[in-house]
């Protein structure tokens, strides 16, 4: 763990550089850790290390909590933010201020793992001015970069660098993936939240 956030001081979220996680809100330092947080991790959870890309060296580590019937897993951190993931793919986000509610990013995990370029829709539902939920609708754009080298620490993970450029006439984002070949498993990614948020990077945390 040490390891992997004294490698955070050097990168940025350049895709030209894998390890880009750099400067989530870090309440560490503000609050006792969160003791279910600490059961799953020391009981072994998978783990993402993750950062709020708008703020300097604001980051945390999440555990996966739950895994429901459908896949859709309940992640956790140390200082009591959660994420709803699937795959690697952030769909939902709680105590961040500005969260995502809801998303449904199936049509590019999908592109991901058959390893394809495609078009595709993204749906996300938000809170809008009134405090109301809103789902907006994406078209978006899959694109295969190149190969990437990613170092995780125990081993370096060669994976295919994708991009997802998404609009809907009023708002654009790009979110990168660093899919693992072979497994096809998402090592490492930038996901945006929302315009209040902005995106964060995560890295798997090896076992």
């Amino acid at each position: 763990m040490f390891a992997l956030l004294a490698g955070l001081s050097a990168c940025s979220s350049d895709p030209n550089r894998p390890n880009m996680l750099e400067g989530l809100v870090n309440k560490s330092d503000e609050a006792e850790p969160d003791p279910t947080f600490l059961a799953y991790q020391q009981a072994g959870a998978p783990a993402y290390l993750v950062s709020l890309e708008a703020k300097d060296k604001a980051y945390t580590v999440f555990v996966r909590q739950t895994t429901n019937a459908k896949g859709e897993e309940t992640w956790i951190s140390l200082d009591k933010l959660s994420l709803g993931m699937k795959n690697g793919m952030i769909i939902a986000t709680r105590g961040m201020g500005g969260d995502q509610l809801a998303g449904d990013p199936s049509q590019t995990l999908a592109a991901l793992k058959a390893g394809r370029n495609g078009i595709t829709e993204r749906f996300v539902t938000l809170l809008n001015g009134e405090s109301q939920a809103e789902t907006l609708a994406f078209r978006c754009e899959v694109e295969r970069q190149r190969q990437v080298n990613v170092d995780l620490g125990p081993y370096t993970a060669d994976t295919d660098l994708f991009y997802e450029t998404c609009r809907n006439g009023q708002i654009r984002f790009r979110n990168l993936f660093w899919v693992e070949r072979g497994s096809r498993n998402l090592v490492q990614s930038r996901q945006w939240i929302s315009e209040t948020v902005g995106t964060l990077a995560l890295r798997a945390i090896p076992r």
